[in-house]
């Protein structure tokens, strides 16, 4: 069951080389990019976008997903309550299809085969319609750049829900376009079930591992929380015997991120350990 492991660099700290040890130090063999300094990888000039590439490859890494922001920002014509974390994203004067080119330019950059998207900020009356042409645009980038998309379910954008991931799945089956699967950000919305999980399952290949604590009213590191992974992640263990299934954790605890970090690490090697499938 070949089940990968990797962390976002900047969830360890703003400075890249950090988040870089500590996957060495852990063992990993690939990292996802989001912010470098706490700029966006997509708000960063080409100089220094090359260097952060040249940095992970002198680490003996590779680049697994680049974590982009597109189609997290409003609708047009709409207003959003929420923005969430913009992570250091400047749109630069860019026009949305000059967004999309550049996520895949970026890519390319740091040999990444694999890119986060979303599904615009959450407003009323929202429906899968609004996203066909944007995601027909970019998919057709992910064709020509032989890449994948990954949507990922996000509590301040239309698709939060579990049952979101799986509707937008069936509206847009394409090979390249797989759901991206955050229970924790689920969680805090409505709580997805077992059935929940073994619907997504085969539409899944990349896991956000964090955790969350009711009592806290806060995100914690992944096992000091009150989501029940080990109940929840049969599924995704049986569609793992047949394809790559990549575990990312994403701590979100800003108070003390690469303590809390490498304790979920810890944690998330526990859980694929569970599978004799850990590599």
């Amino acid at each position: 069951m070949p089940i990968a492991l990797s962390l976002i660099t900047d969830e360890v700290s703003p400075i890249l080389a950090d988040g870089l040890r500590m996957a060495v130090e852990e063992g990993l063999v690939k990292v996802d990019v989001r912010s470098i300094g706490g700029v966006n990888f997509m708000s960063l000039d080409e100089a220094a976008q090359r260097a952060a590439a040249r940095e992970i490859r002198d680490a003996g890494l590779v680049v697994g997903t680049l974590a982009t922001p597109l189609l997290k920002w409003p609708a047009p014509g709409q207003s959003a309550a929420d923005m969430g974390d913009q992570f250091g994203f400047d749109t630069r004067g860019r026009t949305t299809d000059q967004l999309y080119e550049d996520a895949f330019r970026c890519a390319d950059v740091l040999g990444a085969r694999d890119l986060r998207v979303f599904s615009l900020l959450k407003h009323d009356g929202f429906t899968l319609a609004e996203l066909d042409e944007d995601y027909e645009k970019l998919i057709r980038l992910a064709e020509r750049h032989d890449a994948t998309l990954h949507i990922e379910n996000e509590h301040v954008c239309n698709m939060h829900t579990v049952a979101d991931l799986v509707a937008a799945m069936h509206r847009w089956r394409h090979p390249r376009l797989r759901a991206l699967l955050d229970i924790p950000n689920a969680w805090r919305r409505e709580r997805p079930s077992e059935a929940d999980i073994e619907a997504i399952a085969p539409f899944v290949s990349q896991i956000h591992f964090k955790d969350w604590s009711e009592a806290k009213g806060r995100m914690v590191a992944l096992g000091e929380g009150d989501i029940p992974f080990r109940l929840l992640l049969d599924p995704i263990y049986v569609a793992a015997r047949e394809r790559d299934i990549t575990f990312v954790v994403e701590t979100h605890v800003p108070s003390e991120p690469a303590a809390a970090t490498r304790r979920s690490l810890r944690s998330l090697q526990s859980l694929a350990l569970t599978t004799n499938a850990a590599r």
